[in-house]
């Protein structure tokens, strides 16, 4: 017998042509082939879909230009603490001009 497990996943994508921010959750299911290898199959609302950081569309533009990357703040389903400032926005910021 196999092993297998899951987990919830966060993946957070960014528009390269807008600018625009949205997060997803997927359900990772991971299965272990016995010889050290691992297969994961990926859901989205229930439904199988590709691996989160393939075919996004920004729901603004409809622009293929996306970029994805996980969250791991909220792995859990847990909300991230508030912070004073703009932190969180700079973050994004270094990010579109690639210096962070």
């Amino acid at each position: 017998m196999h092993e297998a497990w899951s987990n919830h996943e966060v993946w957070v994508y960014e528009c390269q042509n807008c600018g625009r921010t949205w997060d997803e959750e997927f359900e990772a299911r991971h299965v272990a082939d016995g010889h050290g290898g691992e297969a994961v199959a990926y859901e989205h609302d229930g439904h199988s879909c590709t691996t989160p950081w393939t075919d996004h569309m920004c729901p603004d533009c409809q622009r293929a230009r996306v970029k994805a990357w996980p969250a791991p703040w909220r792995r859990h389903r847990a909300v991230p603490p508030t912070r004073k400032g703009d932190d969180l926005e700079l973050v994004f910021r270094l990010r579109r001009l690639h210096a962070y």
